[in-house]
């Protein structure tokens, strides 16, 4: 069967004032198998994150993966610049990424197991039994992670068990000033597909993350398995990011939408060039990826991993460390050992 050429939604990245604790919730917590850590530094790293530190610009970064293909998370700790925490009046209407969602199969466990770490949700479960859903403050980078409960009504429904593992991403949210435009970069550039008829969150949700009562707008497109949720709050107005925003300041730094093939990536890149999206480094040429500032100041990566480098990109499990308490990661099950 022929690959389809639509982007996927294949990470999410944040910057982390604690990695050990963050990659612990993760892995302990809620399923997540460990995939790697490296050190950037240096004027090529800072010129890939547009940082102001050039030859000093240094950084860690691991690589945490569920059970899906093709999808990571990706932690950063920066060292220089000092990372900044996230302003404590900041709220997910506020411009920027706001928050991402994963679904677990075992949703009871997961809470306990958050709990015994000392991360609990922030309000009690929305929803019916088997379609329950919550959203805690992961410790470290502060960053609204929603947790679904798993159930074959999902948009997208049950996500695929490519390595054997609990958890999988469904969807990243981003708070937007306007729609119409925002629509022009995700729909008419990036061609993902505008999905009228998918709803990932109503009014009773906006609960989870402390909107109560709020108005807002919204439209969502399809990434693949994943799903990118694009919202225009009302009351209260969001605030647009602060004109000083570094890429290593704590928080949702951004996601990547890619592909295997890097024709189709290199497409992509070509038609953000057309409309003056710029990027901080030229496209690659083989492998990795390359971020682009799009409206509003947001920050999105292209990002292309050929198959065969998926252990040196992070986006297969170690089969080594420390593993999950409830699952133990597979080697890639499509490659003999």
């Amino acid at each position: 069967m022929q690959q389809s050429r639509e982007l996927t939604l294949c990470q999410v990245a944040l910057c982390t004032s604690d990695p050990a604790r963050s990659v612990r919730v993760f892995m302990e917590g809620l399923g997540f198998a460990d995939a790697g850590t490296r050190f950037l530094w240096g004027e090529h790293f800072a010129r890939i994150q547009k940082l102001p530190t050039k030859d000093d610009a240094a950084s860690s970064i691991s690589w945490l993966v569920g059970r899906e293909d093709f999808f990571q998370l990706e932690l950063f700790h920066h060292s220089s610049p000092v990372q900044r925490p996230l302003r404590p009046d900041w709220t997910a209407a506020d411009h920027g990424w706001s928050r991402w969602s994963i679904v677990v199969p075992d949703f009871d466990a997961a809470i306990a197991r958050l709990g015994a770490l000392g991360v609990d949700p922030l309000t009690a479960p929305v929803g019916e039994l088997g379609q329950r859903r919550v959203c805690i403050r992961e410790p470290g980078s502060l960053s609204l992670v929603e947790l679904i409960e798993e159930h074959a009504g999902l948009p997208g429904g049950i996500r695929e068990r490519y390595y054997d593992l609990g958890p999988a991403v469904h969807s990243a949210t981003v708070s937007v000033a306007d729609l119409d435009v925002a629509r022009g970069f995700w729909v008419d550039t990036l061609g993902l597909t505008l999905r009228d008829d998918v709803q990932l969150h109503g009014p009773e949700h906006e609960v989870l993350w402390g909107l109560e009562g709020t108005r807002s707008e919204r439209f969502v497109v399809s990434a693949g398995d994943g799903f990118i949720e694009v919202v225009r709050y009302d009351d209260p107005v969001g605030r647009p990011q602060p004109e000083d925003r570094l890429l290593s300041d704590q928080g949702i730094m951004n996601v990547a939408v890619g592909h295997r093939r890097l024709d189709v990536v290199t497409e992509a890149f070509a038609a953000c060039a057309a409309r003056g999206y710029p990027s901080n480094t030229p496209p690659p040429d083989y492998a990795g990826g390359t971020y682009l500032t799009v409206d509003e100041g947001l920050s999105v990566e292209l990002l292309v991993t050929p198959r065969e480098l998926d252990p040196d990109f992070g986006f297969q499990p170690k089969p080594i460390f420390r593993r999950p308490r409830t699952w133990a990661p597979a080697l890639d099950p499509r490659v003999e050992a």
